[in-house]
């Protein structure tokens, strides 16, 4: 190799498919969250802010990002939390779920429903989830059912 120039190797482009939840398209940074959350106390639907004090992702924002859960903790109010986040503008741009909850969709649809905030929102294979480290940029495409992420 000639001497002054640099070999950069670019990883492979990330392409993952999944069941999709509610259609939308999102661009954004993703935030993978180590453990499950119980959003009702551990999310602050004012700020975004993760509050819960024993979480690994204690202080982190979930504003504006890909939002990636494995699974999450609690009750039937996690969609009022999350309703209630996206009322205020500080919701995740998409929701990414390890397996399917049906409350946390609850409030995401309440969202849109009655505040216009789209979140397309995925469930992937836990292996799938993996791929999707917290600082990657990525773009989450929702259609009919089927999830796209690719970044």
């Amino acid at each position: 190799m000639p001497a002054g120039r640099w070999v950069i190797h670019l990883p492979e482009p990330l392409l993952l498919h999944g069941r999709g939840l509610i259609d939308g398209t999102a661009h954004a940074e993703v935030l993978h969250l180590d453990e499950p959350l119980n959003v009702w106390g551990g999310l602050d639907p004012t700020t975004g802010k993760i509050v819960h004090r024993l979480h690994p992702q204690y202080g982190r924002c979930v504003t504006g990002t890909v939002l990636v859960l494995p699974e999450t903790r609690g009750s039937g109010t996690n969609a009022q939390v999350v309703a209630q986040a996206m009322a205020n503008g500080v919701g995740p741009a998409a929701v990414v779920l390890g397996r399917p909850d049906t409350v946390v969709v609850a409030g995401l649809v309440v969202g849109r429903e009655l505040y216009g905030h789209v979140c397309p929102t995925a469930v992937l294979t836990l292996d799938a989830l993996d791929a999707l480290h917290s600082g990657l940029h990525v773009r989450v495409e929702v259609n009919r059912g089927l999830a796209t992420i690719t970044g």
